[in-house]
């Protein structure tokens, strides 16, 4: 039986390895499609790009820089699940500021474009 990757792994420049807390996403982004309806049924789609995004929530540790963490732009982050597969989020940048609550904060980034790597 194959095994289900339920964590994600998320590596940043100038931070590291950030510990995410379970329920983080992961986007590769591409095209939205939608159909278009016709009176005799579906007659095509069209497409819409999307961008690659993650949202994953960290600990508040001491060694965490909200300054940092609210400033990232263009920067590439590793993404990996447990299962091994690796993602690079090509110049992603930090959508709004980190919200601090509960001793977490939640952070949502999107980036130009996510290759597979491994």
């Amino acid at each position: 039986m194959a095994k289900v990757a339920k964590k994600l792994y998320f590596d940043i420049p100038n931070i590291g390895r950030v510990n995410s807390l379970s329920g983080a996403t992961f986007n590769p982004g591409g095209q939205k499609r939608e159909a278009i309806m016709a009176d005799t049924g579906v007659a095509g789609y069209t497409e819409e790009p999307v961008a690659a995004s993650c949202e994953f929530k960290i600990v508040n540790t001491t060694d965490i820089n909200q300054d940092l963490l609210r400033n990232l732009v263009d920067v590439n982050v590793t993404v990996q699940d447990d299962n091994g597969k690796v993602w690079v989020i090509n110049g992603a940048w930090m959508t709004e500021p980190p919200v601090l609550s509960g001793g977490e904060y939640s952070c949502k980034m999107q980036g130009i474009s996510a290759d597979l790597v491994n």
